[in-house]
């Protein structure tokens, strides 16, 4: 989607500035076919099945490369850094869905996505999802006071602009994180921004925790309103379709008493022409009867 820039407004000495919500705040692409979307994940995980579904429904163009080990292969990352080295692309979102990356840092990972290694993604999105589980000696918590990570490899936070760097430890039978962000983005892809959309849905204690260096908001779904203007565009919409299905109703009850009216009519005419005929002698017998009362 393209950015569109709100002019100000000068009335004498004073410049009129547009509201906050409709200045572009986001960061700009025409579609999402030119975003590089690639996971890496387990064949039996239905809830990363369900997400890259959904990605795939919003017209991203998925890369699928499962993997029956769930074992980290370094060649991953040198060929995804070749592929957004070969063309320009809008933006770039990697998932480790329960991959065990204990071969290597994280940090390694997005770190190979700079500006350094990857020129063509300056200024644009980098989306790094790792959905950890919490076995092998590594742990994840968080909660609503205090966030802490602690891996045998540690972490950093990333110097580099636009970057989002999400950890979520997976608990069987609790909380999955890609569960719950299938059903956000479905639901509020249009409204929220990609961090808001991380952390709907998860109590306290099984938050994600992010780690952001994002200049602007990023979307799943594009749309020209955002915030309170697009729920100002929804309740219109929503009004004139109600309006319109109240137009409807009426002119089938309309066309119905139309309908009824005319029934009414013919029936009348009917009536009319059998009282008639009724009337009229037909046999020599009522005819001769007639001409006597006559």
């Amino acid at each position: 989607m393209s950015t569109i820039p709100i002019p100000s407004l000068p009335v004498g000495d004073i410049e009129i500035k547009p509201p906050i919500d409709l200045i572009p705040d986001e960061y700009p692409r025409d579609g999402n076919g030119n975003f590089y979307v690639e996971a890496f994940f387990s064949n039996n995980d239905q809830s990363a099945v369900g997400l890259l579904n959904c990605l795939e429904e919003l017209k991203f163009s998925v890369i699928r490369t499962a993997s029956d080990t769930q074992l980290f292969e370094p060649q991953w990352i040198t060929r995804v850094q070749k592929s957004v080295n070969d063309k320009e692309y809008d933006g770039i979102l990697l998932l480790f869905a329960k991959i065990d990356l204990q071969v290597v840092e994280m940090k390694e990972i997005w770190g190979q996505f700079t500006s350094k290694h990857c020129p063509k993604l300056k200024n644009k999105p980098k989306v790094f999802i790792f959905q950890l589980e919490s076995r092998k000696g590594r742990s994840l918590q968080s909660d609503s006071t205090a966030r802490e990570l602690k891996w045998l490899a540690g972490y950093e936070t990333p110097s580099e602009a636009d970057m989002l760097i999400i950890y979520h430890k997976y608990d069987d039978g609790k909380a999955d994180l890609l569960r719950q962000l299938s059903a956000n983005v479905k639901d509020y892809g249009e409204q929220e921004n990609i961090i808001t959309l991380i952390s709907l849905g998860f109590q306290c204690n099984y938050q994600p925790l992010r780690i952001s260096t994002m200049t602007r908001n990023f979307y799943f779904k594009l749309h020209l309103y955002r915030g309170s203007h697009l729920n100002i565009r929804k309740s219109q919409a929503w009004t004139k379709s109600e309006i319109e299905k109240m137009k409807s109703q009426l002119a089938k009850k309309s066309e119905e008493r139309k309908g009824e009216a005319q029934q009414k009519g013919l029936w009348d005419i009917v009536r009319e022409g059998l009282w008639r005929k009724r009337s009229v002698p037909t046999t020599p017998g009522e005819q001769a009867s007639s001409s006597r009362h006559n």
